[in-house]
Formats: structure tokens, sequence, C-alpha cells
């Protein structure tokens, strides 16, 4: 399986390291949703909140680590969380569905890319067969981005404002 710890390097030369969240990340990771434009705060959660709650860092700092993986990117060494990035799998490890946020002083870097990578070749060694991300139709960086990374898209049912974006990784049997 690739290593869920890894130091990265984005297109610009900017380097930053990756690891799976721990529960005592909470109030670390509430201090970068704050840092998170309010137009990407509606893009990641798809809603008009303004802030992320307890409830919602707990379920992000708790995760069970075989369904679900959350990924923090710290700048430097030991410096803030600057992005934060989500791979929640079905029960039998089949679809996998992928949320990437990157602090607004850190948009622009290429770790949007790279978190997108990281989490790709995290679900493929764990043999997910489907990537997905549900998207606000208006987020037109992340399709972009999703889409030059292999990524399609298919309107979503129900919901006109969305979009569904998805990467094959392997074909079912």
């Amino acid at each position: 399986m690739t290593e869920s710890s890894t130091d990265l390097t984005t297109h610009t030369g900017f380097k930053f390291h990756v690891r799976p969240v721990q529960p005592e990340d909470e109030a670390a990771l509430g201090r970068f949703f704050e840092q998170v434009t309010p137009e990407d705060l509606r893009f990641r959660f798809l809603s008009s909140q303004k802030r992320v709650g307890h409830d919602q860092l707990l379920a992000m700092t708790r995760v069970d680590h075989r369904r679900t993986e959350s990924f923090l990117a710290i700048a430097g060494n030991g410096g803030p969380i600057i992005a934060s990035a989500m791979l929640a799998c079905d029960e039998n490890l089949d679809v996998g569905e992928v949320a990437i946020s990157v602090s607004a002083d850190h948009r622009n870097m290429g770790l949007g890319w790279e978190l997108l990578g990281h989490i790709t070749r995290y679900a493929e060694a764990k043999g997910v067969r489907l990537l997905q991300s549900l998207e606000s139709r208006s987020n037109h960086s992340a399709i972009q981005l999703e889409k030059e990374f292999g990524f399609t898209t298919q309107s979503y049912p129900d919901d006109p404002a969305l979009v569904m974006v998805q990467k094959i990784l392997r074909p079912s049997l």
C-alpha cells in the first residue's frame, strides 16, 4: 500500500508534509477551516454554513482508517495545517468519495493537484474501484482540476446545481 504519510512537492516547488489525521488534531483542523474562504467552505460542505462545528470536526478527526481516511497537509516542519483531504469509502471499499480543501493563502500553488494524486494512489492501493466527488457546478476550478486528472463529469440526479465527477481506478469484475 502507498505510504499514508509522505512529503510532497507541487509543480511550483512548494514542499509540504501529508499525514493521516489524529484525534488530537481537532483544534488545529478547526483553525484551518477558519482560513478557508466562505466560498470554499460552501464548496467543501455543499452548504451555506459559516463555520465547521464541533460535531463535524469530531467526524473528521476520529475516522476508522479502514473505510475513511482524512489527510492533513502541513507546512514546513510542524507548521500549520494548510489543506485537508478526505477519502470516504463504502463498506466494501468499492467506491470512495473525495473532498479536498486548501487554505486561502495556499491556493493556486498545486496543493489540490498533489493531494488528489495522493488520495488516488492511496485508494488504488486499497483496491477502490471508483473515485467520486460531488461538486457544485459553480466550482469550476475543482471540476477542471479533476478533469485534468482523468475524472469525467455527469449530471447529478435531482439537483441541477451539482455535478458528479468520477474516475474509474479499476474495472468491475
